[in-house]
């Protein structure tokens, strides 16, 4: 079986594209016809690569999916594999669900992949979707411990976690950007009009403009001059963001930057902590040994030092050391972490106290997060007014001269 994504019309002579899976091109072509679809054209997905087919058109698109919909497929496997569904099976349940063209295509895809032999975690990287690391390591660890239903379902719970902090973050940040864009519209139209003449005036006058205003006057003259500057380092750092991705060297380079500043540093170590313990404590739960559960969770680690310290752990747990112990050399694990993983070695209850540890980090993450958001709106509310109060102030001050230079 193949995925084979399809360009076609209907009767009404709507466009329509999508991915379906069939033994041949004949195959998928007879199963659009059999849906009442006019094929315009097709082509046959193997391994990543596109082999073109009959048709017209330019070829088609990645079907990445965004952060939300892949909680939605994280969460939509987690309850079919609950039930005790067979993957393919739980995949070809989604296909026919027919939720979006996007998520169409990459359960198409995965399936295809996963009838041509490929373990669930190398088809979903296949597929396009663009999972992180650390979920296809998760899942491959699942597949190991035969716990995919288990791991399906942690994944959705961290996925849904993160895209609700996403979204508290994102309503309290929608006020303050409203008020900043119309005061800086408002300001800055005083600005452009009212300054200008209220400078002319203090030339003819002889007076000397007020220190803030001439300063914001300076400001203004030398972001004028320099627009197609700003624009290059704009789109610069638009690049760097984009290369970095990319290139291991500038992405441990971007790393280092973010952990040492104070806020995201934090958010960053606990969420690597979360991955790692999640890891852990899943491979464990199936009664796999230590020395697997560790290399499971040090797989999951997208930042290139916290990876190195991993290693470090499974060498020292290959040495003979404890699990809490072998700890210390990962940074992110915090101590209390450590002490309910020991309190686990000691009662012979290792991968529940570890679930325990991955859920108290994880929920200080979240506290973290909520936090932040709580703190950000009236934080931006102040750095938004004092800004305005300098264009406003800038605008003011030459006016409340005037008046005085035309008192009696």
């Amino acid at each position: 079986m193949r995925a084979f994504a399809y360009v076609a019309y209907t009767a009404e002579g709507a466009r329509k594209a999508g991915t379906v899976v069939a033994e041949t091109e004949l195959d998928a072509s007879m199963q659009l016809k059999a849906q009442g679809l006019y094929v315009s054209e097709i082509s046959a997905r193997s391994r990543g690569r596109t082999v073109r087919g009959r048709g017209i058109g330019f070829g088609f698109g990645s079907a990445r999916l965004s952060r939300d919909l892949q909680a939605v497929f994280t969460r939509q496997m987690a309850v079919l594999l609950s039930a005790e569904m067979a993957v393919d099976d739980a995949l070809g349940t989604l296909k026919s669900a027919g939720s979006t063209a996007a998520l169409d295509q990459v359960v198409a895809r995965a399936q295809a992949a996963l009838l041509e032999g490929e373990p669930l975690s190398v088809a979903l990287d296949s597929s396009g979707a663009g999972f992180p690391r650390y979920y296809l390591a998760a899942v491959q660890a699942g597949e190991r411990a035969g716990e995919l239903s288990s791991v399906f379902n942690s994944l959705a719970e961290h996925l849904e976690t993160a895209r609700s902090d996403r979204a508290q973050l994102g309503s309290a940040l929608v006020y303050p950007a409203f008020v900043a864009v119309v005061s800086v519209l408002v300001a800055g139209v005083l600005f452009v009009t009212v300054a200008p003449e209220i400078v002319a005036l203090f030339e003819t006058s002889g007076r000397p403009l007020p220190d803030l205003t001439r300063r914001m006057m300076a400001l203004s003259r030398w972001i004028e001059g320099h627009l197609a500057l700003l624009g290059a380092i704009a789109l610069a750092l638009i690049a760097f963001g984009v290369i970095s991705g990319r290139v291991q060297s500038l992405r441990d380079a971007r790393d280092r930057a973010f952990l040492r500043l104070p806020v995201v540093g934090t958010l960053m170590r606990q969420g690597a902590a979360v991955q790692y313990l999640r890891t852990l404590a899943l491979v464990l739960d199936a009664r796999h040994t230590v020395p697997i559960a560790v290399e499971s969770a040090g797989s999951v680690l997208t930042i290139t030092r916290f990876r190195a310290e991993s290693d470090k752990v499974a060498e020292a747990i290959r040495a003979g050391e404890t699990l809490s112990s072998a700890l210390t050399a990962l940074s992110v694990v915090p101590p209390v972490a450590r002490q309910l993983i020991g309190a686990g070695e000691m009662s012979a209850r290792l991968a529940r106290m570890t679930g325990r540890a991955a859920a108290l980090v994880e929920n200080g993450l979240s506290t973290q997060r909520k936090r932040i958001a709580a703190l950000m709106e009236p934080a931006l509310m102040m750095l938004v007014g004092a800004m305005v109060l300098v264009i406003v102030l800038s605008v003011l001050l030459p006016i409340f001269d005037l008046q005085t230079l035309v008192a009696p």
